[in-house]
């Protein structure tokens, strides 16, 4: 019996048969774990295919709202902490995660960093620190230099992170009766985690805005974790003598598309509360918020305008917006898509014929691999495109796309011609040798190789001279294999089909290498295996059937014998 139960074990505890244990991944389907993919070009498109662009103005507005406020799923604000660790991670100082077994508990003290704003010093590991360091737990001792991790003190009391609301929470959906429901409160498209100084003694609940007087006004700092302080933001009186706060360039565009969501988001005026408030951004200052009724008003629309365009979408920013959407909310934030969208949305009447919001400072591209800039302009418009060295980038004829020759960086300058006006714009574009894969065999264009149906196998490979990309696998034929994120390939039946092993750069999928792959069918030995399992299970079933029915027998008898001795 002992050996009957040895052989059928293997089977009883095979993945198909195994329960599958809780997982703390996505906040509304635990069953998933974490996704920390960038998102493609492809899935933000679909992402907003029932968006309508041709509307503007409300209209825009309103067909954003139905996209975005579809099936959202908001964290309590007691949750946000250890959501931070995810969503305003700072992925350079931390340690690094991995999807399918990351559990929150496991990220402490050092162990990782977020990503503040307001500071300027976000990528330095001697001035950054995390959500850790908050509250009394931590004693202060001013003759520290700096974070004392394992004794748990810190050398100043600035030293925290807050939630910081930017869309103030007393205007509009939390009136000062404690934590904010979950909804517009604990939103994470604009609850980001912030110097403590700078959210308490600065923004508050003040409108964010331009201080007219910067020399005379209150000069606001954060505070790092090496006892250092930068200058964060001013805080004054803007043109109308309304007190307001600036904060620095590097964050200007970061807030501003913070509020843009929360105007598009929370755009509706049915049925208002805190969780669904109604939230307007205007440049008419008399008008005033109502939280008896959840309606809240952000002024300085026009200042938030020009800020999308003055501080551009960063990498970071649209990280964030990736794990928001696919780990916790539901959710994107259209102007970190598509900051061209801000003026369409608000302020259709100032419009101009030509885009270029979107170009970022600087493109890390591929000899040989071509890429379309995210620019748009009319043909009414003149633009002039030109590289600093038509060697190493051009710029082909359509003046979007950019086509690396070798190894470099140029400097491709847009000259801007409408009407009366002109405007340039620049970016840079470093140019490298396309990486390599390493652990294929050497000399081998065909790469071909081997698995029996119904197993799998792991591809290891590695990146030589990329930048920091994940590798991608796709199979050609998912019904004879399928491809799993690690590289394992999992061969379903027998086939011939093709794996291809590919980077995402600019939005632009490199195929590196495609290898054919030959599934053949299952030997005789897993037949015979899997059909002597079958009859195991089959004999154990009616083994134990067999003793149940012995006991059951055993038990008549002893009753019957108990009532013939009565």
């Amino acid at each position: 019996m002992k050996m009957l139960f040895a052989l059928v074990l293997p089977f009883l505890l095979s993945p198909s048969l195994t329960p599958k244990t809780s997982f703390q991944g996505k906040f509304f389907d635990e069953s998933q774990m974490l996704d920390l993919t960038p998102s493609t070009k492809e899935e933000i498109d679909l992402y907003y295919k029932d968006v309508d662009t041709s509307l503007k103005g409300e209209d825009f507005i309103a067909s954003l709202y139905d996209t975005i406020s579809l099936d959202n799923s908001f964290l309590s604000y007691t949750q946000v902490n250890d959501w931070y660790k995810i969503t305003d991670r700072n992925d350079a100082l931390s340690q690094k995660i991995d999807p399918a077994t990351y559990q929150f508990k496991d990220d402490k003290n050092e162990n990782y960093f977020l990503v503040q704003l307001y500071s300027s010093h976000n990528d330095d590991p001697t001035k950054a620190y995390n959500t850790n360091v908050n509250g009394n737990g931590w004693a202060k001792d001013e003759t520290l230099t700096s974070i004392d991790w394992e004794s748990k003190r810190k050398n100043n009391g600035n030293i925290q992170i807050d939630k910081e609301h930017v869309w103030a929470k007393s205007h509009g959906f939390a009136p000062g009766d404690g934590d904010p429901s979950k909804g517009a409160g604990t939103d994470l498209h604009h609850l980001i985690a912030a110097d403590h100084n700078t959210n308490s003694a600065g923004h508050h609940n003040l409108d964010y805005g331009e201080v007219k007087d910067k020399e005379n006004s209150k000069v606001l700092y954060s505070y790092n974790a090496d006892g250092t302080k930068d200058i964060s933001g001013y805080r004054g009186e803007n043109e109308e003598g309304i007190e307001v706060f600036e904060p620095m360039d590097e964050w200007k565009g970061d807030i501003a598309r913070a509020l843009l969501y929360m105007g598009v988001r929370y755009s509706s005026d049915e049925n208002n509360s805190k969780e669904e408030p109604h939230l307007v951004l205007t440049d008419d200052f008399s008008l005033q918020d109502d939280n008896d009724i959840f309606f809240g008003v952000q002024h300085g629309l026009s200042t938030f305008l020009e800020w999308n365009e003055l501080d551009p979408v960063d990498d970071y920013e649209r990280q964030r917006n990736d794990r928001i959407d696919k780990n916790v909310q539901n959710n994107r934030n259209p102007f970190v898509d598509h900051p061209e969208w801000a003026r369409k949305a608000y302020a259709p009447d100032t419009l101009l014929p030509f885009d270029f919001s979107s170009l970022k400072d600087k493109y890390e591209a591929y000899v040989g691999v071509d890429f379309g800039l995210d620019i748009n302009f009319e043909e009414k418009v003149t633009v002039q495109a030109t590289s600093s060295d038509p060697e190493i980038v051009e710029v082909l004829a359509d003046k979007k796309t950019i086509h690396p020759l070798k190894a470099g960086t140029a400097t491709v300058t847009y000259v801007v011609q409408y009407e009366e006006e002109e405007q340039t714009f620049t970016t840079n574009i470093e140019v490298a040798e396309l990486p390599k894969l390493s652990g294929l065999p050497e000399n081998n264009d065909s790469y071909l190789f081997t698995i029996e149906a119904g197993k799998k196998e792991k591809l290891n490979l590695s990146l030589v001279g990329g930048r920091g990309e994940t590798l991608r696998y796709r199979s050609t034929d998912e019904e004879i294999a399928g491809c799993e994120e690690d590289g394992t390939i999992v061969a379903k039946k027998e086939g011939e089909c093709q794996i291809e092993i590919s980077i995402l750069n600019n939005g632009v999928e490199v195929v590196l290498a495609s290898l054919s792959l030959s599934i053949k069918p299952r030997s005789t030995l897993t037949y015979i295996l899997i059909i002597a399992g079958c009859v195991l299970l089959l004999i154990l079933f009616f083994l134990v059937i067999f003793f149940l029915g012995r006991k059951k027998k055993k038990k008549v008898k002893a009753k019957q014998l108990t009532k013939r001795r009565k």
